[in-house]
């Protein structure tokens, strides 16, 4: 019932489907007319004549799928129907057939010659058997007979053309509505740049002024403290003109869909150890190794660490192969934080390529340049991948009274 109710949907088959019974009704009917009223030499129409007629016939039911199939099936029929002495032209079984060839056949080269094959044989054959009549060769049948097949090629040529023409103007409204989204989106990045300056301009500036003023209030806090009071209020003020402008600059810049997201607190490198854990329990047994004196660090550089592990440890799982594993090293040095994520896949090198061109790489690379670290990522000798940044670091004072536990 399925596939019944298929076909019924299919507008293009259920016209195929009409066409084929009504050629097949008639090209019977002109049977069985030339039957009743047949010229010397000419047999009355059989069994075997009307299932040549009603089999070719139904085959023009496939005409679009396969125009060239049933053009021979067709003109084999035919061809089969004069020779063995039957007088009807078949007309409307031989047009349609041609038809479908010039409209519908993809391959213009096998089409042309399918036709000129087709349109040969039946000339030549009809030549020989249904329009030699013993009063004399029937030129004007034979004039006709060119004439129709003519018109019904170059009706095939005509409605393709005009397909061609109308798929032809689809696509390139397509094409221009695509380039007019693609643009759209082009501007809103460009708009989104332009605010990022703003707000970068906004930010340097205030916070430029913030240090100025809070380093001659703290010079003159002793000495003259009304002095000092005026300077940590222009302080105050400063500070929340620019946490408005910023708040206002981030509520452009925010997809508005990721409300969820907003309200979740930034991860840090205290949890770089659940995403090992995440990750051993996809399937690459995962390591974490933390070395040095762990202390607190910029909010920004903690964020920028858990995304490199978080990206890298991703691309592990896309690349790296099923039996892979993975080591995670945070290194805390003096003035510098160092990460690194070594695998010992086999899928990881193709993947990224030696100069680390990967969408993840550029990302990874673009959080370390932010900050003026280092980015490096590569396959290894004897295998596998690795991705090492090092990112510089100072004591974050605003951050002492937040916990560190990385748990290796």
């Amino acid at each position: 019932m399925t596939a019944v109710r298929g076909w019924l949907a299919d507008r293009r088959l259920m016209i195929d489907v009409l066409v084929a019974a009504v050629v097949t009704v008639l090209a019977v009917v002109d049977t069985a007319s030339t039957s009743t009223e047949r010229l010397a030499g000419e047999r009355p129409a059989g069994a075997l004549a009307y299932v040549i007629v009603i089999a070719a016939s139904a085959s023009l039911a496939w005409r679009r799928r396969a125009p060239i199939a049933v053009l021979a099936v067709v003109t084999v029929a035919v061809v089969v129907f004069w020779v063995a002495g039957y007088g009807a032209l078949l007309s409307a079984l031989g047009l349609p057939a041609l038809y479908a060839v010039a409209a519908h056949e993809e391959n213009r080269w096998r089409a042309w010659l399918a036709i000129g094959v087709a349109c040969t044989v039946l000339m030549v054959t009809a030549g020989m058997t249904v329009l030699d009549r013993p009063a004399g060769f029937a030129y004007f049948t034979a004039l006709s007979v060119a004439g129709f097949l003519i018109a019904a090629i170059g009706a095939g040529v005509v409605i393709r053309n005009r397909e061609r023409i109308f798929v032809d103007t689809e696509r390139r409204a397509a094409q221009a509505e695509a380039d007019r989204l693609a643009e759209a989106e082009r501007a809103v990045v460009r708009e989104r740049s332009r605010i990022a300056r703003e707000m970068h301009d906004v930010v340097s500036h205030s916070m430029s002024v913030v240090a100025v003023q809070a380093a001659a209030g703290r010079e003159i806090v002793h000495t003259n403290p009304d002095k000092a009071a005026e300077v940590f209020a222009r302080i105050e003020t400063v500070s929340r003109e620019s946490l408005t402008e910023l708040r206002r600059m981030l509520g452009v810049l925010r997809d508005g869909t990721d409300v969820e997201a907003s309200l979740t607190p930034q991860p840090r490198i205290a949890d770089v150890a659940a995403t090992v854990e995440e990750s051993s329990a996809l399937g690459v047994t995962t390591k974490l190794v933390v070395e040095g004196e762990q202390r607190p660090v910029a909010p920004g550089i903690e964020l920028a660490t858990y995304r490199i592990i978080q990206e890298a440890l991703t691309n592990v799982r896309k690349h790296a192969g099923a039996s892979a594993s993975a080591t995670v090293r945070i290194s805390y040095g003096s003035n510098e934080l160092v990460v690194e994520v070594i695998d010992n896949g086999r899928g990881a090198a193709s993947a990224f390529a030696a100069d680390g061109k990967g969408h993840g790489v550029i990302g990874m690379r673009e959080r370390v340049e932010i900050y003026g670290g280092q980015f490096s990522s590569g396959p290894r000798r004897g295998g596998g991948y690795v991705v090492r940044a090092t990112l510089p670091i100072v004591a974050d004072s605003s951050a002492a009274s937040r916990p560190v536990e990385v748990t290796p």
